[in-house]
């Protein structure tokens, strides 16, 4: 590819990635803030439009010229914002005339209300997609193995050697780093035979355990993964978050303890034939950290 495209987000964890990967594979990328970000500006072929989601004048400066875009909703936990917003950039979307967009749901997309708001606005935000005309490709995260390595994890692995996150120890959960989520993210956009599609991505099908013992053997020290209750979790998240985005992350994870089968359960290698993906393995993903 050789695309301008559109990301929203590149100033967050994953929109940042995606960025990297697109921008490495010899597009560039334009993308939208409330406020300067130094560290981005100094990436190259990446262009800041300073606007947000609700400001319709600086959706349509960004999405100007551009073919592709890249749709990931932020940490808002407001229904009311994350239909306006939406539908916002689809008016853009539009106006531009976009030919392809891939909708990161950033986690796994439920069929039906789950009571959880953080997890019934991305059905919403599907819904408003599929209803769009716009071309849409959907691509389906679900944990992150980046958030065991952040760097506020790093010092309780390396000073204390644990692990907590709020998944049982030895239950099986889907994972994917956020430079493969780049790299489907990436291969979607070149494929445009998948509009329409809704597409689960990852599959590294692994305990909290055996992510624990493989940092184990790479630091030569040993590591235990530690279970938090979704409710412990929350109560770790207030201070930095809110109490509303405390809750409603912490969610994610209630739901991944109800929702077992249905997580590892779905197609990945359906979806790593589409895409010609190779998911990184917890091993690689480990050894490639700095440590």
């Amino acid at each position: 590819m050789n695309d301008k495209i559109f990301v929203l987000g590149a100033t967050g964890a994953q929109g940042a990635k995606i960025s990297d990967v697109l921008i490495e594979n010899g597009n560039s990328v334009i993308t939208m803030s409330s406020k300067s970000n130094e560290k981005l500006k100094k990436k190259a072929n990446i262009e800041i439009v300073t606007g947000s989601l609700e400001d319709m004048e600086s959706l349509t400066n960004a999405l100007k010229g551009v073919d592709k875009a890249v749709y990931t909703f932020p940490l808002i936990f407001d229904m009311e914002n994350a239909i306006s917003y939406t539908n916002n950039f689809i008016i853009a979307a539009k106006e531009a005339n976009v030919k392809l967009i891939v909708f990161n749901t950033s986690f796994h997309l439920s069929n039906s209300d789950t009571g959880f708001l953080s997890l019934d606005l991305k059905k919403k935000i599907s819904n408003l997609f599929s209803q769009s005309g716009l071309n849409v490709i959907t691509l389906m995260p679900d944990i992150y193995m980046d958030n065991l390595v952040a760097p506020w994890m790093k010092p309780l692995i390396m000073d204390q050697g644990i692990i907590p996150y709020p998944i049982e120890e030895d239950q099986k959960v889907p994972w994917i780093s956020q430079n493969d989520l780049g790299r489907a993210v990436c291969k979607a956009l070149e494929s445009p035979n998948l509009i329409g599609k809704k597409l689960p991505i990852g599959g590294n099908i692994h305990t909290g355990k055996e992510i624990a013992q493989e940092i184990s053997q790479k630091i030569e020290k040993e590591v235990h993964f530690i279970a938090l209750t979704p409710d412990e979790f929350e109560a770790n998240l207030v201070e930095g978050f809110g109490s509303l985005a405390a809750k409603e992350i912490s969610n994610l994870y209630r739901y991944v303890k109800k929702n077992k089968s249905k997580l590892h359960s779905k197609n990945f290698e359906k979806t790593n034939q589409l895409l010609e993906l190779k998911p990184e393995s917890i091993k690689d993903f480990i050894d490639g950290m700095e440590w």
